[in-house]
């Protein structure tokens, strides 16, 4: 199929139609001036052959194809290529029966296109398709060789010549072949992925919780059938019981009410003989009464004895006690004297001590304030001397200075001296112009201290009487006051702390609903953080424990997978967690041998991070399960030689936080240990601990405090008397306050104390007086002489000054050593005063006790010998009464024995009768009782009724223990409950459709595996027939490439050489040979000779696969004459099968051409001429 006509109509540069025809079947060249339309007719061909990028066309889009972008009135352009398809041979499919064939393509100005076939409209995919039947595929132009491919040939690499040799083999088509199968294959790995992603996280869940759910389906089947058919059995034997039992009940209850009637006739009858006897007694019991009467001391006798025996044994048994507690403080006493003489002891050891430190320290500090201020003073004074101006800066501390100082505060003194002298002699005249009415005013003062102590005497008894009544002073209630609102100021403080560490912390607290009534929360054992503590001497490792526990920090640790299963289900968890059962982590740690191997490769620099914590032995498994398998290590070259060993090969963590993977993974970077949550997580958990006791005690002190409130109470009445004389009391001082008489003693007391200070202060300011007369005079002498001698008193200065210095930090030195001692020896004394105060206050209480005790017990004794005494007289006079009553006492005698054993028979009678009668209640309670529970088995059983059943089931279980049945039997119902509550009656159904799906997908899993496999078997075909390919291609290319160069270049050669000699795919490189000389690169050719190889590649890649037609486009520029005709001869001789259509300037080209066209530019368009 080639080109037998071309017409051309707005397109470009033609604006006219133009029509080209009598093209030659082998060699049409196109020669014309420049820009006279020549390349402008290959594009038209290439336009109608459907090229899709716009740059081969030298244009950016459809619309520049227009002859002048359809501003000259042209608004579309067409381009119509008549092909001769005479040749039957090599017709397109479909075209066989047409010798030629029109395609016509067509642009509308706005940028719609259209293609026509032999005139009919059709789609481009179709045109597309007609040229590639004839090898003429557009999208791999092989045969279009346009301006600037020669270059480009020229500077490709290796690879893009070979891709030059892919597209004449047509292995692109493998290429695609295997990306489309690539595709596929990761389209099939990511359903692949998709659906095992599937399978993990929701079909395998899923299908795991309803096999869960079937096995307590099943379960609860078999726990219903257990239940039904323990229930059988037992009531079963139950009724059997039942119904024997009551059958014995009821034949008691009848033997029981025949002995009924029998004692009720017994018991009349004894009753009626025991009245007679009475009679009898009480017959004689009157004679006796009348002796006694006449007679009459015995019952009064009687009645002092048993009084005086009573009396004498609680009087010996309060002694007793007297004595022992007697015992017990002289106890108590003997040790408090011995505590006192200790303490004693020591304060008489520790004052001597004391006061020769305490002096040593007063005149230590007295010396070296002197020794700072004479320091200064003379350091101030050589300064000003020196330079005129102290080292303070202050201009006025010379002699000058100082002399007018002291007079200045020798005038101050003298005349406050004159002063106070003034002030006493008025005092002392007012005090004796008073003194009458002090003796007044102190008379009146004496009555109203008077009733003030007999107030005090009052309240100091009424208080005893309190304390007393109490057991302990009420002053403690206020001390215990006190410190209950410290705690409760200590607890409002460490809360307000541990809110503070919540907030840096954040999610520290693990709250949860608890799921039932009765759940254990001691089994919820809390976050990992605070399950174990971190000794202070490891708080430099916590930065890497806080790395190696990561996330699971947080973590919940509980006892079993029960509780956590309660908690996930009904504890209403206000957060997501991940929870630690016990009894299912599966924990590990490195062997013991393992870490011993560590640390002897690292000594003192290794150690594993389980070992680093402290915490309770049951929770070893969760401690493990986190800490049990990385090392932490004090450096990074620790770290690396710990965990790459291969004895090893276990994780380690750097103190920084550095991470070191024995896969070779490291991750780290800059951190601070101060921002470790694990040493803020023992802070909190310290303070927690804290808060815990302070509130325990906390509680402790308010149940004391209302203990006594409530002893208090009963003392109430007692405690509103000591109140009210305390108020009487209070105005009784209010009123010695307030009173005149007691305003004129105050003032006096003032006045005296004002004149005895006052002449304290004059004799003070006195002796002032005369040391700064002293002062005075020394500083004149100075002065004189300085003012004679300067150089010499300045060097003595200087050298007091050194002097001093030294001496004042020597002084200093002694002075801090003296200050710590003094301080430690005052601490010790107060405290040992204190004990003393608190060890006498008990040892006067106690003896206070030894005394009440001493008197209480003399006082016991006196009475105890007056009432035996009296006790032995009472005796001896009765004795006497009773031997003259002996005679009725007998007949009484006999006659209480007789009635005493018929009181007993009709006590016996009774007796029975009542047991009798309870006999009966009982028994007819129980055989109600008996007859309610048949009833009621009967009710819930109504098989029981059925004696054979019944039977039947007590023979097949005769043994059953029935108390264990019904245990069992509630367990089963407490479960059977349970599960009902729980179990998914369309489990069966559901677990059916989920394995179904499972095996489904499985199913598919392997169709797609299988489908990979053959993908990959199809890949390797391809790589296979590839290389083959490119073999083959690329030896015959090499083979015309190395004859077309000779040909252009005679004595010259050239061939193509694989860069890596094993595998043609990694590239090409192209060796050229000049005489007899292989060049090592094409920089060592000429242009002209670089443009040969070229055209020579080119050519020889265009006989491999031959085209209907080639399109070139001046590929001749570079070239000269002689090699331009040469290309002209090879075209014409070498490619006799395919139509060449040659655009070229030069005459060699044309020369060989067998058609000739010339283009001209007239008239602002294209025209072209036949030659």
């Amino acid at each position: 199929m080639k080109v037998d006509e071309l017409i051309i109509d707005g397109f470009k540069s033609y604006a006219t139609r133009t029509v080209i025809s009598g093209w030659d079947g082998q060699f049409n060249a196109i020669t014309g001036l420049n820009g006279s339309g020549k390349s402008n007719i290959l594009d038209a061909i290439c336009f109608v052959l459907g090229i899709a990028s716009m740059a081969t066309v030298r244009a950016s889009n459809l619309q520049d194809l227009i002859y002048k972008r359809g501003q000259a009135g042209v608004t579309k352009a067409s381009v119509t290529i008549v092909f001769d398809n005479s040749e039957v041979s090599k017709s397109p499919i479909g075209f066989e029966n047409c010798s030629t064939i029109s395609v016509t393509r067509q642009i509308i100005l706005g940028g719609s296109s259209k293609y026509l076939i032999n005139g009919h409209k059709a789609q481009q995919q179709t045109v597309l398709n007609l040229f590639q039947s004839v090898q003429l595929n557009i999208n791999n132009p092989n045969f279009l060789i346009m301006q600037g491919k020669i270059t480009k040939v020229l500077n490709m690499k290796p690879t893009e010549i070979l891709s030059l040799i892919e597209e004449a083999s047509g292995t692109r088509t493998f290429e695609e072949r295997k990306d489309k199968a690539q595709k596929t294959m990761a389209k099939k790995e990511a359903k692949l992925t998709e659906i095992r992603s599937l399978l993990k996280e929701e079909i395998d869940p899923k299908l795991e919780k309803l096999r869960n759910e079937k096995r307590s389906f099943l379960e609860y089947q078999q726990t219903q059938t257990d239940l039904e058919k323990l229930s059988r059995i037992i009531a079963a034997h139950d009724y059997t019981k039942l119904s024997h039992s009551f059958t014995n009940y009821s034949n008691s209850l009848s033997e029981h009410e025949s002995r009924m009637a029998a004692l009720t006739s017994e018991i009349d009858k004894l009753g009626n003989e025991i009245k007679n006897l009475n009679d009898d007694l009480t017959h004689v019991r009157k004679q006796r009464e009348a002796e006694l009467n006449n007679e009459g001391k015995l019952k009064e006798l009687e009645s002092q004895e048993a009084r005086l025996s009573t009396e004498i044994t609680r009087l010996n048994t309060s002694k007793e006690i007297a004595h022992d507690n007697l015992k017990d403080e002289q106890n108590k006493k003997q040790k408090l004297e011995n505590q006192i003489a200790e303490i004693q002891s020591n304060l008489e050891n520790n004052s001597d001590t004391y006061n020769s430190v305490k002096n040593d320290f007063d005149n230590a500090t007295e010396q070296l304030q002197k020794l700072k201020e004479e320091y200064t003073k003379k350091d101030e004074l050589l300064s000003t001397l020196s330079t005129g101006v102290s080292a303070t800066g202050d201009m006025s501390t010379g002699y000058s200075a100082q002399l007018k100082e002291f007079k200045t505060k020798l005038n101050t003194s003298q005349n406050f001296i004159k002063t106070s002298k003034l002030k006493i002699a008025h005092l002392e005249s007012q005090i004796s112009n008073d003194k009458k009415k002090l003796v007044q005013a102190k008379a009146e003062n004496q009555n109203i201290l008077s009733d003030m102590e007999a107030y005090r005497s009052d309240i100091a008894a009424m208080e005893q009487e309190v304390s007393s009544k109490l057991g302990f002073d009420p002053s403690v209630i206020a001390e215990l006051k006190s410190q209950e609102k410290q705690f409760h100021n200590d607890a409002y403080k460490l809360n307000g702390e541990l809110n503070h560490m919540k907030r840096e912390i954040g999610n520290i607290d693990f709250q949860y609903s608890r799921p039932s009534a009765n759940f254990n929360d001691s089994l919820v054992r809390g976050i990992v953080a605070q399950l174990f503590e971190l000794p202070e001497t490891s708080n430099d490792k916590a930065l890497a424990l806080q790395v190696c526990a990561g996330g699971r920090l947080y973590n919940v640790v509980v006892e079993n997978s029960e509780v956590a299963t309660q908690l996930l289900e009904r504890g209403q968890l206000k957060r997501r967690v991940t929870i630690i059962p016990l009894d299912k982590i599966h924990a590990s740690s490195i062997d013991p041998r393992t870490v011993d191997y560590a640390k002897k490769l690292a000594p003192n620099k290794v150690e594993l991070a389980i070992n680093l914590i402290e915490f309770q032995d049951e929770l070893v498994k969760a401690m493990e399960y986190i800490f049990g398998t990385t090392f932490v290590c004090n450096d990074p070259n620790t770290a690396k030689t710990i965990t790459f060993d291969p004895k090893i090969r276990s994780r380690s963590i750097t103190l920084e936080g550095d991470v070191y993977d024995p896969e070779g993974n490291l991750s780290g970077g800059s951190r601070k240990n101060d921002s470790s949550i694990i040493i803020k997580v023992q802070r909190y958990n310290k303070v927690s601990k804290r808060l815990s006791e302070v509130n325990y005690k906390l509680n402790e002190i308010r149940q004391e405090i209302q203990r006594m409130e409530s002893l208090i109470e009963n003392t109430k009445g007692l405690q509103n008397e000591l109140l009210l004389k305390k108020h009487e009391l209070s105005l009784l001082e209010r009123k010695l306050e307030n009173n005149p008489s007691s305003v004129i003693l105050k003032q006096n007391q003032a006045n005296e104390a004002e004149i005895s200070g006052l002449q304290e202060q004059i004799r003070q300011e006195e002796s002032n007086c005369q040391n700064f007369e002293k002062e005075i005079n020394v500083i004149e002498k100075d002065i004189r002489e300085f003012n004679s001698d300067k150089g010499s008193k300045l060097k003595d200065l200087k050298k007091d000054v050194v002097a001093l210095k030294k001496e004042v930090e020597k002084k200093q030195v002694v002075l801090d050593k003296l200050t710590d001692k003094y301080q430690a020896i005052e601490v010790e004394g107060e405290q040992q005063k204190s004990d003393l105060i608190q060890a006498r206050a008990s040892l006067q209480t106690t003896i206070d006790t030894i005394q009440e005790l001493t008197a209480k017990i003399s006082s016991m004794e006196q009475k105890g010998a007056e009432l035996n005494d009296t006790l032995v007289i009472v005796r001896v006079q009765l004795e006497e009464e009773k031997a003259n009553l002996l005679g009725l006492d007998e007949e009484i005698n006999e006659l209480m024995k007789i009635i005493k054993d018929k009181n007993e028979s009709l006590s016996n009678s009774k007796l029975e009768m009542q047991k009798l009668n309870h006999e009966l209640e009982k028994s007819s309670t129980i055989t109600k009782n008996l007859k309610n529970r048949l009833d009621a088995i009967i009710s819930e059983n109504d098989w029981v009724t059925d004696a054979n059943v019944v039977e039947n089931l007590v023979q097949q279980h005769p043994n059953i223990n029935l108390d264990e049945g019904r245990d069992q039997l509630e367990v089963l119902q407490e479960k059977f409950q349970s599960m009902k509550r729980k179990v998914n009656v369309n489990i069966m159904s559901m677990i059916d459709n989920v394995e179904k799906k499972e095996a489904s997908l499985k199913q598919m899993v392997k169709t797609i595996e299988k489908d990979k496999s053959k993908i990959v078997n199809t890949i390797e075909k391809l790589n296979g027939y590839k290389r083959e390919t490119l073999n083959s291609t690329y030896q015959k290319v090499s083979t015309d490439f190395g004859q077309i160069f000779a040909d252009l270049l005679p004595g010259s050669f050239a061939k193509l050489v694989p860069s890596n000699m094993m595998d043609v795919t990694k590239g090409l490189e192209v060796k050229v040979k000049l005489g007899e000389v292989w060049k090592e690169s094409l920089v060592e050719l000429s242009g002209g000779q670089r443009s040969l190889i070229a055209l020579s590649l080119i050519m020889a890649l265009l006989q491999f696969k031959p085209a209907p037609m080639y399109i070139l486009d001046e590929v001749d520029a570079a070239l000269d004459l002689s090699h331009t005709q040469n290309i002209g001869h090879l075209i014409k001789t070498r490619f006799k099968g395919s139509q060449f259509i040659v655009v070229s300037l030069k005459e060699g080209m044309f020369t060989n051409a067998n058609r000739l066209f010339r283009t001209r530019f007239q008239d602002g368009t294209s025209v072209v001429s036949a030659m």
